[in-house]
């Protein structure tokens, strides 16, 4: 890196130094071939940036008792995320360049612990096996209430991926608030590569918008991550892989003009998304599957660069960002919230072939996971038949993700460009197990899927996706921190 940072000074001094372009920074485009236009002969950007990621979440769960189902708190996520991201852009000709950036995770913590947000004015199940959830019952979770701690989804005594001599003894206290520690993961997840089209130029025809078409596809250069409860004799790679195996092809586009210290902009974009052929968790199980696909998503942002101070003549400026942005992801399924507590549980548990085989028991792999904490990978067997252990990735609801970004630009000089900011966002209500029943064209009734056919979807696990069972995530916080340092030759 500290070689590069030296090379470009002075290739950008042989080939000519690009101007500022007098446009919001959502619009910036590296132009070579240009003399006429701006003196440079080559244009070149190169930038890195830091992000640090905080996000909260309430995991909810159903719970259906007395005929009536409902939403019951369980379990509050939060997750720590630092990403480091080199940025290049090389201009191709007049308002036409490529860009490439890859996302360098260097460190992804996650944790559960039981909902307790009502801090003193909590209050506990005095009955565990009455507990139904109705006004004036519990309105805190611990040991004796938790759905998750119920249904053997996570262990009574929890999961704690950094103690690998003992990860199922170390919240053994029943006022412990804390259940679950997810392995720590960094590396490298996807690979990002666009093109940039810049189609009107409010710097060239100063009556016209800034206006950039772009062409973006990111794809899965690490290895699938993966959660396994089997740490004691061993260090699972995919427990520290940051990798989701899904690549996304997608445009983007952009526009702003700026009106004398006011630039405001929009911007919109879309990406489909799709399993990255071998190296990926969202297997094919065949048609009765439903969705195989990750969820895809389309989104757009509008907002203003204010210009409070500027110095034309030497390149200078400051300005502040405001920033709204709405996201819907649709259509498919993903790593949620919940995915590193599903992941390798005896009680999902299932058979990936159904009616094609012997039966799968789950009651029987909970039994075995109970009475033998020291071999967590025999409940497979223990299960019968074709059973095999669940990788985690679920059928996610379609939902929005809303935004505001406040950030600040400072110019300082014709090359050289600092921003830092923060984005806040939340996500709206939305189930993450929702896995369909099944396609009962097999058996030759459509409206009718019959269990332990070949109807029945195989990645569908009732404990989670029946009406009643499902989980779903709520009260979204995600604030992300950013920094970013541009040299533009």
């Amino acid at each position: 890196m500290r070689k590069l940072l030296g090379f470009l000074p002075a290739f950008a001094l042989v080939m000519g130094l690009s101007q500022v372009a007098n446009a919001a920074e959502v619009t910036r485009v590296a132009s070579s071939f240009d003399q006429e236009f701006n003196g440079n002969a080559f244009d070149l950007h190169f930038g890195v940036s830091y992000d640090f990621d905080f996000k909260k979440a309430a995991i909810l769960r159903e719970w259906g008792s007395g005929g009536k189902n409902r939403l019951a708190r369980d379990l509050i996520y939060r997750q720590f995320r630092h990403t480091v991201t080199p940025t290049l852009e090389i201009g191709l000709w007049h308002d036409i360049s490529v860009y490439v950036g890859l996302p360098v995770v260097v460190s992804d913590n996650r944790n559960y612990e039981f909902d307790q947000d009502e801090g003193g004015d909590c209050v506990f199940p005095d009955n565990p096996g009455t507990t139904s959830y109705e006004a004036g019952s519990a309105t805190c979770v611990n040991k004796t209430n938790s759905t998750s701690i119920r249904d053997g989804i996570v262990p009574r005594d929890g999961f704690d991926a950094f103690e690998d001599g003992d990860p199922y003894g170390q919240f053994t206290d029943l006022d412990s608030t804390r259940i679950f520690n997810a392995p720590t993961r960094r590396g490298l997840d996807q690979l990002n590569v666009g093109m940039k089209f810049g189609i009107l130029s409010q710097a060239r025809k100063s009556h016209l918008p800034n206006w950039v078409i772009g062409l973006e596809g990111r794809f899965a250069v690490g290895k699938a991550m993966t959660m396994s409860r089997a740490i004691q004799d061993s260090d699972p790679a995919g427990n520290h892989r940051v990798g989701r195996g899904m690549h996304e092809l997608g445009a983007w586009t952009t526009l702003s003009r700026r009106y004398r210290f006011l630039d405001p902009f929009f911007g919109a974009h879309w990406r489909y998304a799709f399993r990255a052929g071998g190296n990926t968790q969202f297997e094919n199980y065949g048609d009765t599957q439903g969705k195989v696909q990750p969820q895809s998503e389309t989104g757009a942002y509008f907002g203003a660069e204010i210009v409070p101070w500027e110095n034309e003549a030497q390149g200078k400026k400051v300005s502040i960002i405001l920033q709204g942005s709405a996201v819907l992801h649709y259509n498919g399924r993903g790593y949620s919230e919940v995915w590193e507590l599903l992941a390798d549980s005896p009680a999902l548990v299932g058979d990936y072939s159904p009616g094609q085989g012997d039966t799968c028991s789950s009651s029987a792999a909970l039994a075995f996971a109970a009475a033998n904490p020291s071999d967590p990978s025999g409940y497979v067997d223990a299960a019968g038949g074709d059973c095999a252990s669940y990788n985690g990735i679920t059928t996610i609801q379609d939902y929005g993700t809303f935004g505001l970004n406040a950030g600040l630009n400072f110019y300082m000089g014709p090359y050289a460009r600092l921003n830092f900011g923060v984005d806040m966002t939340t996500d709206t209500r939305h189930y993450v197990t929702v896995a369909s029943r099944g396609d009962g064209d097999n058996a030759g009734d459509p409206d009718v899927v019959d269990a332990d056919t070949a109807d029945v979807n195989p990645v569908r696990r009732d404990i989670v996706d029946s009406v009643g069972r499902r989980y779903a995530v709520d009260d979204v916080f995600n604030v992300q921190g950013y920094f970013n340092f541009l040299l533009t030759f």
